[in-house]
């Protein structure tokens, strides 16, 4: 199967890559702590995006990373969730952006899905469960045997009403 990366990789990218190959190499993640706390005077988005920060690592890059969050109005922020809009989160880059999407799952846990297009209809879904800098390197290095992609895209209102892939 040819490879569809693009190369060369953005900063977090490569930072990835090389978390996910050490993972790979030692068999072991690197330890980055408990996710941090949501205070009260902090924003439910800013908090998600602290989380997200922290998660992927991307303090200890030695550069700022923008990180960019809104309110996704597609998706439920807990599953069958009707009134409370899950947070997209993306990162820009000239390149290109990775785009997240924060959610909580069947066990109530803070969860980030990278978007992708849907292979059936296009539409951007969430594609592979992403919550730390090894998960994103395994996606970019196609190493999925180590990944089960995401739950929540068969269940995902973004794709087309006609997509194979959707599961009502």
């Amino acid at each position: 199967m040819p490879s569809t990366m693009r190369k060369p990789f953005n900063p977090v990218e490569a930072a990835a890559v090389q978390a996910a190959v050490e993972r790979a190499q030692t068999g072991q993640a690197s330890k980055i702590g408990p996710d941090p706390t949501l205070h009260s005077q902090d924003s439910e988005l800013r908090w998600m995006e602290a989380v997200l920060r922290h998660r992927l690592s991307l303090h200890s890059l030695g550069r700022p990373v923008a990180i960019h969050t809104r309110d996704d109005d597609t998706h439920p922020l807990v599953a069958d969730g009707a009134h409370f809009p899950a947070v997209a989160l993306s990162i820009p880059f000239t390149d290109g952006t990775l785009d997240f999407l924060a959610t909580y799952d069947d066990r109530r846990r803070l969860t980030f899905d990278l978007l992708a297009p849907c292979d059936r209809c296009g539409k951007p879904v969430p594609t592979e469960e992403i919550n730390s800098l090894e998960d994103l390197g395994d996606y970019l290095l196609q190493a999925r045997d180590g990944l089960g992609g995401s739950p929540r895209l068969r269940t995902s209102p973004a794709h087309a009403a006609y997509c194979l892939a959707r599961s009502d």
